[in-house]
């Protein structure tokens, strides 16, 4: 399979708890930062945590599977081969239903928990509008995919670990709704990834901060990679293009899906530690005074932002904020005022 090996128990294991720790990482720093500015926890922040919780079922799995040799240690038959059929390979084939099932579900609510945060960033009516359709579309395809992988089979469940002819005569129709899960699963991937660029190019911030605040967003580029790999895998297979171990190729969709569930964690997580990274990583905050105070004054902007409260900086949507009457500074979301005020905080003076 390509250049990546699937039959290292070890590196798996090792690979597997790395990704755990960095997640950990970023969720945990993630509600610390909530607390440390004061925040209320937000719904974008209790999806990602809930997605969190079944990625780390996730990897539990992904070690047991390694445990008991029914993942990343070959089989010697291709997964067409009837003499395959056996307790390792169903076992890993059991392995493989509950990572579809709770992959799905995951990467459901990352997706749920990033425009939830776009929603929360951004008080712009019309966007808003578009993120609930996109809200009930994501729901829609997490739900619906969840029940395709439980009933594949219809009332015949035990063919899923039967012979390859069996499969096919009662789950014929789960390998098309596979190829329409991985390629939708890219699909709102890449449209999740890319709803937030026309609005970040219309605020009012230099160029340089724009491309700053996109790069920070397009970390998700990586889950999305992840998706891909995983789908390209799923299809060859299911084409027979592949001749590869079974063991091996169930391990190598399972890989991919976990990296995919957790990259996609950690990528959500990004944008909401700007801050506080700067605030625990800078000494004596100089580097960061420095970097945002020329930015500053590379863009012929004031530098005189303070921290505002939530109920401050975020703009009313409806009548009630007409009478304001807001100026183009006050336009500005909370996000944007994240980039701006760290040189401004008391002990980040240069």
């Amino acid at each position: 399979m390509g250049k990546f090996r699937y039959d290292d128990p070890a590196g798996l294991i090792a690979g597997s708890v790395v990704l755990e720790l960095l997640a950990i990482f970023c969720v945990g720093l993630r509600f610390y930062s909530r607390r440390w500015k004061g925040q209320h926890i937000l719904t974008s922040d209790w999806l990602i945590l809930i997605a969190f919780i079944i990625g780390t079922g996730m990897t539990v799995v992904e070690i047991y599977g390694v445990k008991v040799e029914a993942l990343a240690y070959p089989l010697g038959s291709t997964i067409e081969d009837p003499r395959a059929v056996t307790g390792r390979l169903n076992k890993a084939k059991h392995i493989e239903l509950s990572y579809l099932l709770l992959g799905i579900a995951a990467v459901g609510l990352i997706k749920l928990s990033v425009t939830f945060l776009y929603w929360h960033l951004f008080a712009q009516v019309k966007f808003r509008r578009l993120l609930i359709v996109w809200m009930v579309v994501i729901t829609a395809w997490a739900t619906s995919f969840v029940l395709s992988g439980l009933l594949e089979c219809g009332s015949h469940l035990t063919a899923l670990f039967g012979q390859p002819q069996e499969y096919l005569d009662h789950c014929g129709s789960a390998i098309p709704s596979g190829w329409a899960m991985v390629g939708t699963d890219i699909a709102t991937d890449l449209i999740t990834l890319l709803i937030p660029i026309p609005v970040v190019l219309g605020l009012q911030m230099s160029t340089h901060r724009k491309v700053l605040t996109l790069l920070i967003f397009m970390i998700g580029a990586l889950s999305v990679a992840a998706s891909i790999v995983k789908g390209y895998i799923y299809i060859t297979a299911s084409l027979g293009l592949y001749t590869e171990d079974a063991i091996l190729i169930l391990t190598g969709i399972s890989v991919w899906n976990l990296i995919e569930v957790q990259v996609g964690i950690i990528a959500a997580c990004g944008p909401t530690l700007r801050s506080i990274l700067s605030h625990l990583f800078a000494k004596d905050g100089s580097f960061t005074s420095k970097l945002w105070s020329s930015n500053l004054k590379g863009s012929g902007q004031s530098s005189s932002f303070v921290k505002m409260p939530d109920s401050e900086v975020r703009l009313g949507t409806g009548e009630g904020s007409a009478s304001k009457a807001p100026s183009d500074r006050s336009q500005v979301s909370q996000y944007e005022l994240e980039l701006m005020n760290d040189a401004t905080k008391p002990g980040n003076q240069v």
